[in-house]
């Protein structure tokens, strides 16, 4: 199948999925279909993928999605997986440090909130950092949310 024949059948089972419309055999295809994209899009940025982790939970997209961090720290994201995201902030936080989140992966639906470990702080300039966290038991149904999200992100570029 040609690429683009591929990218347009994901498309329509993405929609269907987001609709909650697939079937059992669907959505495991469909599930099939998230990592075999993840994977290439891993591949084409040179990102090897972690042992014992889907790809579809281990690519990386770079989009804004609105945070706050540590309950004082309104920024955006600048890449996001479902293992961890990066911001540029203002805030003052250092490496071991756990901080809460909210980030709002739509407008439409609830904010994913949690804690995360923060991995990285590299500072930019005198007023701001880039800080990794990396977060800490999202749990299946807020990890599911954000799989979509990112795929969504993803999607959006093609």
């Amino acid at each position: 199948m040609e690429p683009s024949q591929w990218l347009a059948s994901f498309r329509v089972m993405h929609e269907n999925a987001r609709r909650g419309s697939l079937s059992e055999i669907d959505q495991k295809k469909y599930t099939g279909m998230r990592d075999e994209l993840a994977r290439s899009l891993m591949s084409s940025q040179g990102q090897p993928l972690p042992e014992g982790v889907a790809p579809r939970r281990a690519f990386s997209v770079a989009h804004v999605f609105p945070i706050e961090i540590g309950g004082v720290t309104r920024t955006t994201t600048r890449e996001v997986s479902c293992q961890s995201f990066t911001a540029l902030v203002s805030g003052t936080f250092k490496e071991g440090e756990r901080v809460s989140f909210v980030m709002n992966l739509s407008r439409a639906a609830d904010p994913l909130s949690g804690n995360a470990l923060v991995h990285a702080v590299v500072r930019q300039n005198v007023n701001a950092s880039r800080i990794t966290c990396h977060f800490e038991a999202l749990g299946e149904e807020r990890l599911a949310r954000l799989e979509t999200a990112l795929f969504d992100a993803a999607m959006s570029r093609f």
